[in-house]
């Protein structure tokens, strides 16, 4: 619903939710994803000073700014590895 601002402590980011975001098929690269996915979680605690651990809240902002990360870090995966 448009201005509700439903947050949640625990960060909640599928691999399945990310693969959409990024337009991955197949199971190939999952792995890879999910070590991404690890990283842009802690990239994103460490931007922010702040452990979801601690209480940071895991908003509908943060969700989006972590796939966007996510999606940089796939499409330059060549450049990264």
């Amino acid at each position: 619903m448009w201005g509700q601002n439903v947050t949640t402590t625990k960060p909640e980011i599928g691999l399945d939710e990310v693969k959409l975001h990024c337009r991955i098929d197949g199971s190939d690269e999952d792995k890879l994803i999910e070590s991404y996915i690890t990283a842009a979680l802690e990239v994103c605690q460490q931007h922010i000073g702040k452990r979801f651990e601690a209480g940071l809240d895991f908003t509908p902002a943060i969700k989006i700014g972590c796939l966007m990360y996510i999606s940089l870090l796939y499409e330059n995966r060549g450049f990264y590895q």
